[in-house]
């Protein structure tokens, strides 16, 4: 199993605001495409204004073939277009489980 983290830095204040849209829109997009959602996180301390995804995927190739399926979709590139100025950076991380994870 590969695990995807993928962090969202927001604009100050509209935390609450993206999390209503992409539970209204963008989840199912993306749940449909990548499958396997393993959680999804906001933070409350520490750095603000965050959200975390974390995708599972069988493998690097699985998360390749899905996430072109992902970015050939109108309906999420629609998603993207009004979701995308609440965004001031992103970063992604590939996690490999070890062996004694609960999660693998």
């Amino acid at each position: 199993m590969l695990v995807e983290q993928r962090t969202y830095w927001l604009k100050p204040g509209s935390v609450s605001t993206f999390l209503s849209l992409y539970e209204a829109e963008g989840l199912a997009i993306q749940a449909g495409a990548l499958g396997r959602l393993l959680g999804y996180y906001f933070s409350e301390t520490g750095d603000l204004n965050r959200v975390i995804q974390l995708w599972g995927f069988d493998s690097f190739e699985d998360r390749t073939r899905r996430k072109a399926i992902l970015s050939g979709n109108p309906q999420w590139k629609s998603f993207v277009g009004r979701a995308g100025s609440m965004i001031e950076r992103q970063s992604t991380e590939l996690l490999t489980p070890a062996p004694f994870s609960p999660v693998s």
